[in-house]
């Protein structure tokens, strides 16, 4: 098989329970990796009506899975290269977390919906994603119904009348980054010895916030597109870093124009040449926007603020 992605859009705890129980017992008779990523409301719930059942089913907290949207496209990945034989399928009931999202990162995660109808296409995977319209935005729920091709039904699935192709709706979200503050920027500029930038962002991520736990790994995500820069943004660009109430960023940019959808966020294969930097970084970052035209491309790479 290949993937099915679907929207359970549900007001009950009896409609989500109609489409999830059949869902998560059909995949264990069939020997699946089944995980279920509730609320924990509705994992109560699925705990009780699954009875003995339910030791069969992974059951994982929503805010480690959806951590970032770069982060549970691996966590896919990696299940499904795991599957035992050639007939499993990993089957995900999941509630992805809106609550305490701002603007950018509902953004980025609708992006994220769309986006792994392409990046698990080809993937023995079975992703129904929870949606509760009776506590989300309705902005929220409408746009499940453009990120999904099929609606979940209680047992049935339909065709979702508002899908639209990621590569539209990939282009649709790639709106003008946000201005870059006046006050309160550091920058340096990148050319072939990258040693500076990394010292640059050694000293200035934990000053803004950074975790000192993530300082390393925000150095090799910054260094990654870096490298960028000299292989094909034309050789030199700069880099600025600055923070906001959420967030700390890094903005790289170059005079070079990047080819291509959904950049970073399909996973390169091992003989690939190309597309493993942009891949790495996402894993690292909790957010990563990209735009390129012919003025050259930007790379802005976000961790969140130990305290904010």
């Amino acid at each position: 098989m290949t993937l099915i992605h679907q929207a359970l859009l549900f007001d009950s705890p009896e409609q989500f329970l109609a489409a999830a129980v059949p869902f998560i017992v059909e995949g264990v008779h069939r020997g699946d990796t089944v995980l279920a990523v509730t609320s924990t409301r509705n994992t109560g719930l699925l705990h009780e009506r699954l009875d003995a059942a339910a030791d069969r089913v992974i059951f994982l907290e929503p805010s480690g899975w959806f951590d970032s949207p770069g982060r549970t496209l691996d966590a896919h990945h990696r299940r499904i290269d795991a599957l035992a034989g050639d007939s499993a399928v990993l089957r995900v009931i999941g509630e992805p977390v809106w609550a305490g999202r701002d603007d950018l990162e509902t953004s980025e995660w609708g992006r994220y919906e769309s986006v792994v109808n392409v990046a698990l296409a080809d993937s023995r995977a079975w992703v129904m994603c929870g949606y509760d319209s009776s506590a989300l935005a309705s902005t929220i729920v409408d746009d499940a119904r453009r990120t999904h091709p099929r609606l979940a039904v209680g047992t049935a699935s339909e065709i979702s009348a508002d899908f639209a192709e990621p590569a539209s709706y990939y282009a649709a979200h790639n709106t003008p980054l946000t201005p870059c503050p006046a006050t309160g920027v550091e920058w340096i500029p990148v050319h072939p010895d990258l040693a500076p930038v990394r010292q640059f962002v050694a000293d200035h991520a934990p000053r803004l916030g950074v975790a000192n736990d993530r300082v390393d790994d925000y150095v090799l995500a910054v260094n990654e597109i870096a490298t960028n820069v000299l292989r094909h943004g034309g050789g030199t660009g700069e880099a600025r870093m600055w923070a906001t109430d959420r967030r700390v960023i890094c903005e790289i940019t170059d005079s070079g124009t990047a080819t291509g959808n959904f950049l970073g966020f399909l996973r390169a294969g091992p003989h690939s040449e190309r597309g493993h930097g942009l891949w790495i970084a996402r894993q690292i970052c909790d957010l990563l926007e990209m735009r390129t035209g012919t003025a050259g491309t930007t790379v802005r790479l976000h961790m969140r603020r130990a305290v904010f």
